[in-house]
């Protein structure tokens, strides 16, 4: 029982059920306490939402530090380098964003009619998508790709954790099948690759926060995951392309297009963990033997 219990499988399946828990209990007790609705559904009210997947991860470190006996850093949280990364995750999120809507704008299925400024909007929505990407990004990079790779390896655990996190937005607004699949490919590609580049979360964290901030408040293009709260985007933007391109309403995700992009913006990530020599082989002789 002890091994089966120390299993790497077994402390991810554990915390990731843990994490999820105190996040979705906390929530509904929040959303009944304030009745929220999709008719009062504010940044402000977001944000407070997303506080509760914080809590949820700050609950959880701890106890993964006791159950690996782990420092931080060995968590994927170290504080060395944490702003560069952090930064530099916003900086290729944001990117990929203003990369697929400008090619859209080139083709015409991208247009403004018009820009705002909101500051309270954009700072409350930026500080939603960094607890959103925090926790997230905690839960289905640091529990469900770090611990199992060190059983079935780097590759297995990235699929394994790629297709977990697609299936967790099932029940997002808007969301579809082709965007679970664009979500999986986002977060198992780009996102793991950032965690598997730099052996920190701070990098995805970045990323994850750059991609919801920019695709929702930035290009006012919604999200699968914030397309019911009432924010005032920086640019009100359309899509009118063919959705096969450009995904379905509110969700980017859904397109060929940010697939595409996403994929190879992945490899690029994955390939540059490969030559630092970041990618895990799989210890089938040590699982095997404490199962």
């Amino acid at each position: 029982m002890r091994k089966f219990l120390g299993h790497p499988l077994t402390q991810a399946f554990g915390l990731l059920f843990v994490v999820l828990a105190v996040f979705f209990v906390l929530q509904a007790v929040l959303a009944s306490v304030l009745q929220i609705g999709p008719e009062n559904f504010t940044p402000f009210l977001g944000l407070l939402l997303g506080l509760t997947g914080v809590v949820a991860a700050l609950v959880t470190i701890p106890l993964a530090r006791r159950m690996e006996g782990e420092s931080l850093a060995g968590l994927g949280l170290p504080a060395k380098s944490a702003v560069r990364h952090l930064l530099s995750g916003l900086a290729v999120g944001g990117g990929v964003q203003v990369l697929v809507f400008g090619i859209m704008a080139l083709a015409g299925w991208y247009t403004v009619s018009a820009v705002k400024v909101d500051v309270g909007s954009l700072v409350t929505m930026t500080l939603l998508a960094l607890c959103v990407g925090f926790w997230e990004e905690w839960a289905f990079r640091g529990v469900l790709l770090r611990l199992p790779e060190k059983a079935i390896g780097s590759w297995w655990a990235l699929v394994f954790s790629a297709v977990i996190f697609g299936l967790i937005h099932a029940p997002n607004a808007n969301s579809t099948p082709l965007a679970l699949v664009g979500i999986a490919v986002v977060g198992g590609l780009v996102m793991g690759g950032g965690f598997l580049l730099t052996r920190s979360l701070w990098l995805p964290i970045g990323i994850h926060t750059g991609w919801d901030l920019f695709q929702s408040s930035v290009l006012g293009a919604g999200s699968t995951g914030a397309g019911a709260i009432s924010e005032t985007p920086l640019l009100r933007g359309h899509v009118s392309g063919p959705e096969l391109w450009t995904g379905t309403p509110g969700v980017p995700e859904a397109g060929l297009l940010l697939i595409l992009v996403a994929i190879v913006v992945g490899v690029v990530l994955l390939v540059l963990a490969a030559r630092a020599g970041h990618i895990r082989a799989p210890r089938r002789k040590t699982a095997l033997a404490t199962v």
